[in-house]
């Protein structure tokens, strides 16, 4: 199977506009928040993901 190749936008005119506006919902939504409240949000998904690996890691169920 041959590598996948990702191909990044080399100017703002490569992304759709409807990317563009997506983006920068996405951005002031998230600037919305102070710093902290960010690093709390992110802290607490890291937590729910290191939980859920615990769960369901690879190790097991076999499915490696």
């Amino acid at each position: 199977m041959a590598p996948l190749k990702f191909k990044y936008p080399k100017s703002l005119k490569d992304i759709p506009l409807w990317r563009q506006r997506q983006l920068k919902e996405d951005l002031l939504w998230f600037l919305k928040f102070s710093p902290v409240e960010r690093l709390e949000c992110i802290e607490r998904e890291w937590e729910e993901i290191q939980e859920f690996i615990k769960k369901f890691g690879s190790k097991k169920y076999e499915t490696g």
